[in-house]
């Protein structure tokens, strides 16, 4: 195994933005009264940021990169400077959002969001190179990570 590819998930608000976004441009294309152009190519950029997506590459070698992606093809990488871990962990973490912005704050002043998260250890720094509602998914992507870094996994869940 060369390298091990940690998807990030989009927030939930971002979700709800694009898809919205998607359904008017694709409900816009009908709309003839507007030139075609302008309407085909707001269908193509809203699915491009619809399908927009980025990922931490972590490989053997600790070349690490940050790519962007649009429905799983990759189009651009840049490096990623994470400090090679002592040890990685897998533990429960809650995210807490602020939504004192725009017409959201009428959902309520912030957001909680409870996630697995995988984190490199160094020293006393952290680096979160992974978050998901899934434990067994979080197990599985730290796993290959131990075995692909030769480093110990910490599972503060089970313990």
């Amino acid at each position: 195994m060369e390298s091990v590819i940690c998807k990030q998930e989009k927030a939930l608000k971002g979700k709800i933005l694009t898809t919205i976004v998607l359904v008017f441009s694709f409900l816009f294309l009908f709309n003839e009264t507007e030139p075609f152009l302008p309407r085909i190519i707001l269908f193509f950029v809203t699915l491009i940021i619809f399908g927009f997506s980025i990922s931490f590459k972590i490989s053997k070698d600790f070349r690490n990169k940050k790519v962007y992606s649009c429905f799983g093809i990759p189009f651009f990488a840049v490096d990623l400077n994470l400090e090679f871990p002592d040890y990685i962990s897998v533990f429960s973490a809650s995210f807490k959002l602020n939504n004192e912005w725009s017409t959201v704050s009428a959902l309520g002043t912030s957001e909680k969001h409870d996630r697995i998260v995988i984190r490199f250890f160094r020293n006393n720094k952290h680096h979160t190179v992974y978050k998901t509602k899934r434990y067994d998914d979080a197990v599985k992507i730290a796993n290959k990570l131990g075995k692909m870094l030769n480093v110990e996994i910490h599972d503060a869940i089970k313990e």
